[in-house]
């Protein structure tokens, strides 16, 4: 089971009343055992701070009201310490599409990319993890 936190503000660091609920998708079987529903648990901050119980690991929706109205699919860490809200709804955000005239997006992990013959590529094979090979016939 794991504690999820977050300093919950507004643009001008007052506090904020949003509404956070959380729900899954579809009756699963507990990390302990047991079955869990999809009855949904709503949270807000108080004084700045969102605290949820104690929530079951695994896949979540997680729905944001009260102005944003914004849905957020999410997985749940199991963790015997708190853990921070934000990585794990930023993890659930779409990626934008790539902007007009930009071919590759970097995700993370890509330094360069290279076009490599065929026959120089036999003799590196694998070559560079952070590099993205292009290889074209000899």
């Amino acid at each position: 089971m794991t504690v999820l936190t977050a300093n919950i503000r507004d643009i001008a660091g007052a506090d904020d009343a949003t509404v956070f609920t959380f729900e899954i998708p579809t009756v699963r079987g507990g990390v302990d055992g047991g079955v869990v529903t999809v009855r949904p648990r709503r949270y807000t901050a108080e004084y700045g701070v969102l605290t949820t119980d104690d929530l079951e690991p695994g896949p979540a929706v997680l729905r944001l009201s009260g102005g944003v109205n914004a849905t957020y699919e999410i997985v749940i860490p199991d963790s015997p310490t708190p853990v921070d809200l934000w990585p794990l709804m930023d993890a659930g955000m779409p990626q934008d599409p790539a902007p007009p005239g930009r071919y590759v997006v970097n995700a993370g992990g890509v330094a360069r990319q290279l076009w490599i013959s065929q026959s120089e590529w036999d003799e590196i094979a694998p070559g560079d993890p952070d590099t993205t090979y292009l290889v074209y016939p000899d």
